[in-house]
This record gives C-alpha cells, structure tokens and sequence, in this order.
C-alpha cells in the first residue's frame, strides 16, 4: 500500500494597487443604505454573536448574523475546529471600522461595504453587510479579506456622497460586466493555459500551482471545477471600472487507483473532513470569496483579496 501526500494550496492574500482618474455620475436612487450609528450597531451584535459561537465552539449562533457562502466557510472552519480539538479566536473589540461605502437604492434589499482592519490577523477584511427588508436583521454576506498594504480603488460618489452601485449586467465603460468578469474569472481558474481576459494574479497562480503538484502524484486521477455564483455587489470605481464581489464555488474530486491511499498533511482543513485520507474516490467542496477589480476601458480584471475554505467533502 502506497501513501502518497497532496499539496495543500494556504489561504492568499493578495496585494494591488490602482491609479484612479477622476469622474462622477448623477443617480437617480433614494433609500441610503445605513448610517455610521447603525454600522457601529452591527458590528457591536456581529462581534457579541461570533465570539458566543467561539465560546461554545458552535457556528449555529453564526445564522443570526452571516447567510450563504460566508456562512458556509465560517461553519466548515468551525467543524474543522471540532474535528481536530483545537480552538479559535475571539473577535477581537480591536476590530477597526476604517472605511463605510453605503450606496443608496429605491428598493430592498440595502448593502454597504465596509473595511474593518484586524489586528490580530493582520489583515483589512472587505464586507458586505445586506438587509432584506426594514424587519429583518443586517448579515454579513461577504467577507474577502486583503493585506493591509493593498489599496483599494477609490469609488465613485452622488451629489450627497452615496457610493454607486452597479448593475452586475451593465458593462458601460468596461470591458465586460461584472458576471461576465465573474465567470471569465472562474474559467480562468479551471484552465491550463493563462487567460486572455484575466490578469493571471497570484491567487490564480497560486491554485494552479497546487493542482498541477497534486495532478503529478502517480496513481491518482485529480480534476478540478470552478464555477462564479450570481454577482449581486458591485460598485463603481473612479475609473468608470468595479470593485465586484465573486463567489466561486470549487469541487476537486480525486480517482485513486488500487493500493494507494492519498492523505493532506496533519493539521490541514482537508485532512480534518478526510482523515482516514482517499483509497477510492473523494471529493472537496469549497467556497472562496474574491474581491475582484474590474478596471474602466479595456483593462482585465484581477484579484485584491479572497477568503475561502473547505465547506464539504465525502470519500472512501
């Protein structure tokens, strides 16, 4: 019996930065999002409800203030943590508030974006805070997370300095628009050869790396899928371009061929949903959040930041 180790791809950050000219529009939209009162609010509750989820080492408190994809990546670290005995930080009362974008819309649901640098992590964490209507509560949807020396590209203000959204269909003064972005990107990241509508930046750079090691393990079958959900975050930078909000979800899925069991090194999320390892057949599910920059004209977009994890896997 062979056993053979896969290589596991670490969480990336990504470092960019942007030189914006500048231009304004003149929306039409009403309802602002939120006041700094009700971010300060949201943050309060998000950090009270997170740590008694640490406390308990449960993500169930987690639904009352995260939903969809950032949910699922938070409760697959959880169950990870359960798994392999160990334990995770509190949200720390350091978490900064250093930036609010809150675009104004005529109808619900409203979102914000918000910066928040953590200190412990060392990292600015880019969200998304939506609410669907004025009874239900503020959850956090989104959270890529970027190095603190990136710089974000200055967005586009209204009259009353209302940041401005963008429809996720509209490419007007881009190359393409957002989705088209999102599912270029998502193709990009299944492909062999570099993309010709994407920057190759290093979190694609990166995964490819780790597939191309992990596809040369002799006796194992490795694919690999990408696929970019529905954008619904976009907002729209100086340049005329966006800063949009992609969630891909990722499937690899392992064929191994009789008398080799392949495993992930001791300690890794893989290896804690697939401890006995792979002798058969196995899949890996995983969510990865990416803050995608889409410049104006016909520059391609590239990755600022992600934040991603395993959030599902079966095998034998």
């Amino acid at each position: 019996m062979r056993r053979l180790s896969l290589v596991v791809a670490a969480a990336l950050l990504l470092s960019a930065c942007a030189a914006i000219p500048s231009h304004r529009d003149d929306p039409t939209q009403s309802k602002v999002a939120a006041a700094q009162s009700d971010v300060d609010a949201i943050y309060d509750r998000y950090r009270a409800v997170r740590n008694a989820a640490i406390g308990l080492l449960d993500p169930k408190p987690l639904s009352t203030v995260e939903s969809g994809p950032v949910l699922a990546i938070d409760s697959g670290s959880f169950e990870v943590s359960q798994r392999l005995s160990t334990t995770q930080d509190e949200e720390s009362q350091g978490l900064v508030v250093t930036d609010v974008q809150t675009p104004s819309f005529s109808k619900y649901p409203l979102w914000f974006m918000a910066t928040a640098y953590d200190a412990a992590g060392k990292v600015n964490r880019i969200q998304i805070f939506e609410r669907e209507s004025a009874v239900d509560p503020w959850l956090l949807v989104a959270a890529p997370q970027t190095v603190v020396s990136t710089e974000l590209p200055q967005l586009r203000h209204d009259g009353r300095g209302s940041a401005l959204a963008v429809s996720p269909s509209s490419s007007t003064g881009m190359a393409m628009s957002p989705q088209d972005a999102a599912d270029a990107y998502a193709q990009a990241l299944g492909a062999t050869s570099p993309s010709s509508t994407v920057e190759q930046d290093d979190f694609i750079r990166q995964m490819r790396d780790s597939f191309d090691a992990n596809s040369k393990l002799e006796g194992v079958g490795v694919t690999q899928d990408w696929a970019a959900e529905k954008v619904e975050h976009a907002l729209r930078t100086e340049d005329g371009g966006a800063l949009v909000f992609l969630t891909l979800l990722r499937l690899d899925t392992y064929d191994v061929q009789p008398g080799v069991t392949v495993s992930w090194p001791a300690g890794s999320p893989q290896e804690a949903f697939l401890a006995d390892g792979i002798s058969s057949s196995g899949k890996l599910r995983y969510y990865h959040q990416v803050l995608l920059y889409l410049p104006g004209g016909d520059k391609r977009p590239r990755a600022l930041g992600q934040y991603g994890g395993v959030v599902g896997a079966d095998g034998d």
